[in-house]
C-alpha cells in the first residue's frame, strides 16, 4: 500500500456504518486523514437486510480506487409478479445484483484500517472554532480536526445538534422483514421465482422477495439466504400494538425479532393465506422469526453549520422500498468528496 495522503487536512467522520464508510474511503482517495468514530463498543453486527444494488454504489466505489470484487452479490434477472392464485401476472427482464447489508459492510470495512477506526466513541458535543472543529466524546475524548461529517444514521447525533427540531414521522405503513436460509423453502418454489425478484399485492401494500448472499457472504446455490419485506399501511395505534412485547414494553425505535407477540406473526401468516399466492406464502411459513421495520421520514433543512456536514440518512431518509439506501449513502459520500476537493486546512 503506497503512503497515504494527508495533505487536504483531516475530517472527524461520526457514524461507522455505511454513509461514514464511504466518506472515510472517498476523503481518504482525495487527500485528507479520516478518523472514523463508531458509537457502538464492537463491530456493527449483521442488521439481516437485503440491498438491491445500483451503478451509482458501483461508480462511487471505482472513484474511490476500490477494486470491487469478482461478483457483489447475486444474480437477479428482473421481476415476477404473482395473483393470489399462484399464477403469474407477468415477468419484467431488469438484471441487477441483490447483495445483503453484511457483505457490503464487511467489504467497506476492510478498506478503513483499525487505526482509522475507533469503536465505543458516543459524541456528547461539537464545538467550532476559528481553527476547526472538534468532537466531544462521552468517553472524555477529545478529536480536533478541519471537518466533522455527521454520518451517524437516521437517529442521528450530530443532526440533533446542529439543527435541533427535526423529528422522525412515522409514514402510516411498516414492513414484515423475514431474511432466512433459502433451504427452508420448497425447491419447487424457489424455481417458481426463477431468480427474480418475486413480487405480491395485498390489500394495503405489496410483498417481494428476493435471493441475497449467506452466512459468510455465501453465493453458491444452497448456501444463500432469502430476503423478504411485506409492506402494509396502519395507523399510529397498529404500530405501537404491534411494537408492544408480551409484558406491555413498547420498543418505540424498533421491536427485538423474539419479543414480538406471536398472535401478530399469526395474524400476519392468516393474511398471507388470505391475500398472497401459494408460493408467497410458503417463503412467509418458513420464516420461524420474522421482524418489524416502521417506515419514518424526515429531512434536515440544514446540511452544514460551520464546519459540520450532514451525509447519508443523518441528513434525509430514503425509505427502504425504494431500495437506493446504500446507493445513496455511496454518492452522497463521493458528491461531498468532490466538493472539498477544493478546500485546505
Amino acid at each position: 500500500m503506497t503512503k497515504a495522503d494527508h495533505s487536504k487536512g483531516r475530517v472527524l467522520i461520526i457514524g461507522g456504518s455505511m454513509a461514514g464508510l464511504f466518506a472515510a474511503i472517498t476523503l481518504r482517495s482525495h487527500g485528507w486523514r479520516v478518523d472514523v468514530y463508531e458509537r457502538a463498543n464492537e463491530e456493527l453486527a449483521n442488521r439481516g437486510a437485503g440491498i438491491a444494488t445500483h451503478n451509482e454504489l458501483y461508480e462511487a466505489l471505482r472513484e474511490a480506487g476500490i477494486e470491487l470484487r469478482d461478483e457483489m452479490g447475486v444474480r437477479c434477472y428482473g421481476r415476477i409478479m404473482f395473483d393470489a392464485d399462484g399464477s403469474v401476472l407477468g415477468t419484467y427482464d431488469m438484471p441487477q445484483i441483490m447483495t445483503s447489508w453484511g457483505l457490503i459492510y464487511r467489504f467497506l470495512r476492510k478498506q478503513v484500517s483499525a487505526a482509522e477506526y475507533h469503536n465505543a466513541h458516543a459524541l456528547a458535543d461539537i464545538e467550532t472554532s476559528a481553527d476547526g472543529v472538534t468532537a466531544v466524546f462521552e468517553n472524555g475524548a477529545r478529536e480536533s480536526g478541519d471537518w466533522l461529517i455527521g454520518a451517524d444514521g437516521a437517529r442521528s447525533t450530530v443532526r440533533a445538534i446542529v439543527a435541533p427540531g427535526i423529528l422522525n414521522e412515522y409514514c402510516g405503513y411498516f414492513g414484515w422483514r423475514g431474511l432466512i436460509d433459502e433451504k427452508l423453502i420448497p425447491p419447487e418454489v424457489l424455481e417458481a421465482f426463477a431468480q427474480r425478484m418475486a413480487l405480491g399485492m395485498a390489500p394495503g401494500g405489496h410483498w417481494l422477495g428476493y435471493l441475497v448472499a449467506g452466512p459468510g457472504d455465501a453465493l453458491e446455490a444452497g448456501r444463500r439466504w432469502f430476503n423478504w419485506g411485506w409492506y402494509r399501511t396502519g395507523d399510529d395505534a397498529m404500530l405501537r400494538e404491534l411494537l408492544t412485547d408480551g409484558s406491555g414494553r413498547c420498543h418505540e425505535h424498533g421491536i427485538p425479532h423474539g419479543l414480538i407477540r406471536r398472535e401478530h406473526v399469526e395474524r400476519m401468516r392468516d393474511e398471507a393465506r388470505r391475500y398472497l399466492a401459494p408460493q408467497i406464502q410458503a417463503v412467509v411459513n418458513a420464516t420461524e422469526w420474522p421482524f418489524i421495520q416502521a417506515m419514518s421520514d424526515f429531512g434536515s433543512e440544514r446540511l452544514i453549520k460551520d464546519r459540520t456536514i450532514l451525509i447519508g440518512d443523518a441528513a434525509f431518509t430514503a425509505r427502504p422500498h425504494v431500495g437506493l439506501g446504500v446507493s445513496k449513502a455511496a454518492e452522497d459520500a463521493a458528491t461531498l468528496a468532490k466538493a472539498l476537493a477544493s478546500q485546505s486546512r
